[in-house]
């Protein structure tokens, strides 16, 4: 018999508690079946409601011992309660897991059920073998904010959400930081645990406050102001890194006396890495909330709009027939659009007090002197301001406009030219332009037009500028100052050389007079606080005012997204419109919803669209779809303009016939998530069957399939990303193909994504797949789509004659293979058969696995992991595609993804081809 010997306690002591921890599961399982009966709410936080109410109060009752006796000796006095109450939390995990398998298998995830739970059931069974469940115990006031969110999650009620943030930071990050230092002395796994626990901690409070500030940012009703949550926040960050340096400082002094040196470097590595934790923190709430929360908050982010519309007005060609529709941003570029004479402008902007700031300009020209209107959008002559604001400018602006400068006429008063978040920039950056007297210099060349000052450009002041301009990281803190989001920022990842090279021909050729234009508006206003009346924009010069005033009223603002002012007029009024780097920061799906509803708004005739991008390249495939009328993709203007920041512009004619509904269609919705229990069965089949060839065993693919059934989708929705993404923009369904062959296509997944393109195409399919078991999956899902006859299912190999001849003979207008190349040995003869299934002038589109170009450690980890499954990466499949004659790419993009349960992030590629 195998016999385990406890410290200090005999065999009755021991199946003693092992009948307490089956009392306990057995309760557990009663509280559940009661609660259940009485139907109350979510049942998936049955358990958790218990738990957390009877470890709440064990843990208060232990917590006044800390107040008492301290916090190490409280930890190390164990008792009767301490050791039931770590049995109790061993009996909940477990039955957590058990009953939530069986009734709630959803909600128990991987993360939050499975590992935090057999974490807990491990150091709850080392604490009782070593004598140290008071260590436990006194931790289990980290359980409150628990309670509070079980509570009101039965009731299926919001929870107080500063309430409940408050108390998991005080309790399950600074106290538990406190608590694995007090018991570092007695154990060191248990340290190592606890430091575990408290990054899981940190990420959920990270979590806490993104989304916290984010939905208060935009509520009407505020209990706290807003700079206060955010002081509250940052003390928190602040007082949890002091005192883990406090902490780690005390124990280094303790280590260093018994001349523990490794001890001593690996708290101190700790230390670090926990402050870097807490950076990032910081970093991350900072640039997801900055300028979401200016414009819930409606303030101004731009003072000017940081676009050169000269580049706009050499590409768009306006005509007094012409209606714009433009981003309002500060007001300048709408202004400067006035002055080109189009019939009207439509100014939008999702942000109010981006609005507010345009109709005080349009205000002012209606009632002003063009000195008057110089010296406050020019000069913010404040004086001036609250002389004519009350009797002449706040008549003429909408009741929104006019409550906003009610409250905000500090916008003024500080200086226009630094106001909102690209002003903050500027006005941070004031004591270094006055230390090398850039101002000076920029007011001295823009009279003279010399070039950039050698004085300055040589000195060690500018070069050290130059080179921190070049480093990424410096560019996510000031980005949202410049107003720029972050996921704009994340198209400059592939290629950042690229944009640190123009960050530095910016500051030493293009803000100063140079061979394209005599002065720079855009950085002279920065450097020096106010616009001169020789470098200012073109609205404010003296010689074009009596032009804005006649034009004024052709300018119409909205508020809201640029498709939703489109929809305001009426079908096929736009001809214009510039979008600015707008789309920049929206996801593809955005992209195409907005597209799609501005160009049915427009008049397909004259339709021209421009914007411009941080990426080197068209960042969209949505807008790389966009062909002109003679079936050019949108064109790469390379005019030279005074901002900047913009790698690329680019401008679009569409063609009368080109059919904007097909970038609205959606799928049927469906999403598919598996239980962590059903993915480990995936798993161990999959283990299985790369074992079965690592011992060079045969394998059956199609036994293998069949075995997965339905679990098949729910483990691929996660494991293969961008599949959506690919089949609803990368595919040009705006072509309407009336043919697809989808080679590799599995349980017919892929149609889901498009079901309403196919259906108002009227797409013939034809699926093609090796395995009988998933074709009788997809046969399934087809019925049920109804589609069962404009589908035609083949089983087959693509490479084998007979396959093939049950195709159209003509070829097809699409052929996608999705997730399918990278297991087929003989992949370049399958790519060769897809192209010759693809009519000249159709579409073959594939999305797979692949290695980035440098083949570094991880990349052949990838290639190692996934060839045991038979999924085999290879660079060359990209290369032959890309380097096929037949074939033009319209669209290709690398990306990463996570693996499931893993820390392995492999590159997946996104390619469309049109064959000539």
């Amino acid at each position: 018999m195998l016999s385990l010997s406890l410290p200090n306690m005999d065999d009755e002591t021991v199946q003693a508690e092992l009948w307490l921890l089956g009392l306990n599961m057995l309760a557990c399982s009663a509280v559940f079946m009661l609660l259940s009966a009485l139907r109350i709410g979510d049942k998936a936080w049955y358990l958790t409601l218990y738990s957390s109410a009877a470890t709440s109060v064990v843990g208060v009752v232990f917590f006044r011992s800390v107040m008492r006796d301290g916090l190490e000796a409280s930890i190390t006095n164990e008792n009767d309660l301490s050791r039931f109450i770590a049995l109790f939390f061993i009996g909940y995990c477990i039955m957590d897991l058990v009953l939530g398998t069986a009734f709630y298998e959803q909600a128990i995830s991987y993360a939050d059920g499975w590992l935090h739970h057999f974490l807990y059931v491990a150091i709850c069974g080392v604490l009782l073998y070593r004598r140290m469940t008071g260590l436990f115990a006194v931790a289990l006031v980290e359980e409150l904010p628990i309670i509070i969110l079980s509570f009101f999650e039965v009731q299926n009620k919001r929870k107080p959400s500063l309430l409940f943030g408050m108390v998991y930071f005080v309790t399950r990050c600074f106290f538990h930081l406190n608590l694995i230092y007090a018991a570092a002395p007695y154990s060191k796994l248990v340290f190592i645990s606890g430091a575990v626990l408290l990054r899981w901690h940190l990420v959920t409070f990270h979590g806490w406050v993104r989304g916290y500030l984010m939905r208060q940012s935009t509520r009407k009703v505020v209990r706290v102001p807003f700079n206060a949550k955010i002081a509250l926040f940052l003390a928190a960050i602040g007082a949890q890194g002091l005192a883990h340096v406090l902490l780690t400082y005390n124990r280094v002094l303790v280590l260093h006396e018994v001349g523990q040196q490794r001890a001593m470097t690996a708290h101190v590595l700790i230390c670090l890495y926990f402050l870097y934790e807490l950076y990032t923190i910081v970093q991350d709430v900072y640039t997801q909330n900055f300028i979401m929360t200016a414009i819930g908050k409606k303030q101004i982010i731009y003072n000017i709009s940081w676009e050169d519309p000269a580049i706009d007005h050499r590409v768009l060609k306006c005509t007094p027939e012409d209606i714009v529709l433009t981003i309002s941003s500060a007001g300048c570029n709408v202004l400067d659009y006035v002055l080109e004479g189009p019939k009207k402008v439509i100014a939008v902007d999702m942000n109010g007090a981006q609005l507010a700031l345009l109709e005080l300009k349009l205000a002012a020209i209606r009632t002003c002197t063009h000195e008057e209107f110089f010296r406050l959008f020019g000069e913010s002559d404040f004086g001036l301001y609250t002389q004519m604001y009350t009797s002449k400018l706040r008549p003429h602006l909408s009741k929104d406009s006019a409550e906003f400068w009610d409250e905000n006429a500090s916008v003024i008063r500080n200086n226009l030219m630094f106001a909102g978040a690209s002003g903050l920039m500027a006005r941070l950056l004031q004591p270094i332009i006055w230390v090398i007297g850039a101002a000076r210099l920029m007011e001295r060349t823009a009279k003279t037009g010399e070039g950039a000052p050698k004085s300055l450009v040589n000195s060690p002041f500018f070069q050290i500028a130059c080179a921190l301009v070049r480093s990424p990281a410096l560019w996510s803190w000031l980005a949202p100052l410049g107003g720029v989001p972050l996921e704009q920022l994340n198209l400059l990842s592939e290629r950042p050389e690229l944009f640190a090279e123009r960050l530095v021909e910016v500051m030493l050729t293009r803000m100063w007079p140079n061979e394209h234009f005599k002065n720079n508006y855009f950085y002279y206003g920065y450097c020096c606080g106010k616009f001169s009346r020789e470098c200012c924009p073109r609205y404010l010069k003296a010689e074009h005012f009596e032009t804005l005033r006649k034009r004024v009223d052709i300018v119409k603002p909205f508020h809201g997204t640029w498709a939703e002012g489109a929809e305001t007029l009426a079908p096929g009024e736009v001809t214009v419109a510039s979008l600015l780097d707008s789309m920049d920061w929206m996801p593809e799906p955005m992209v195409g919803e907005n597209i799609g509803r501005l160009i049915n708004c427009m008049d397909r005739s004259n339709a021209r669209i421009f914007w411009r991008s941080f990426a080197p390249e068209v960042h969209s495939t949505v807008l790389a779809h966009l062909r002109d009328k003679t079936g050019v993709a949108p064109v790469l203007v390379p005019d030279y303009d005074r901002v900047g920041w913009y790698l690329s512009q680019y401008y679009t004619e569409l063609t009368p016939d080109f059919d904007s509904n097909k970038l609205l269609c959606k799928g049927t919705g469906a999403v598919y998530n598996n239980s962590f229990s059903d993915d480990l069965l995936v798993m161990a089949k999959m283990g299985s069957y790369g074992l079965t060839g690592a011992l060079g065993m045969q394998r059956d693919v199609r036994a293998f399939y069949r075995s997965q059934g339905r679990r098949y989708d729910g483990f691929r929705e996660a494991l293969l990303p961008d599949r959506d993404v690919f089949m609803q923009f990368v595919m040009p369904w705006v072509f309407t193909p009336k043919t697809w062959i989808s080679v590799g296509c599995g349980t017919a997944r892929d149609i889901e994504f498009v079901i309403e393109h196919v259906r108002a195409a009227g797409t013939h399919v034809y699926l093609v797949d090796l395995s009988d078991a998933l074709l009788d999956m997809a046969k399934e899902r087809i019925a049920k789509l109804g589609l069962s006859d404009t589908v035609t299912l083949i089983e087959g190999d693509i490479n084998e004659a007979a396959t093939i001849a049950k195709l159209p003979k003509g070829g097809a207008d699409f052929v996608t293979c999705s997730y399918c190349l990278t297991m087929i040995p003989p992949w370049q003869k399958a790519l060769e058969t897809m192209v010759k299934l693809t009519k000249t002038g159709g579409y073959l589109g594939l999305v797979d696995f692949t290695t980035k170009k440098n083949l570094g450690f991880w990349q052949r980890v990838y290639k190692w992991w996934f060839a045991n499954d038979g999924v085999y990466f290879n660079r060359a499949q990209v290369d032959w595609l890309q380097g096929n004659k037949q074939l033009e790419t319209v669209w290709y993009k690398e990306s990463e993804g996570r693996v499931p349960y893993t820390f392995l992030s492999p590159t997946h590629y996104q390619f469309c081809a049109k064959k000539q």
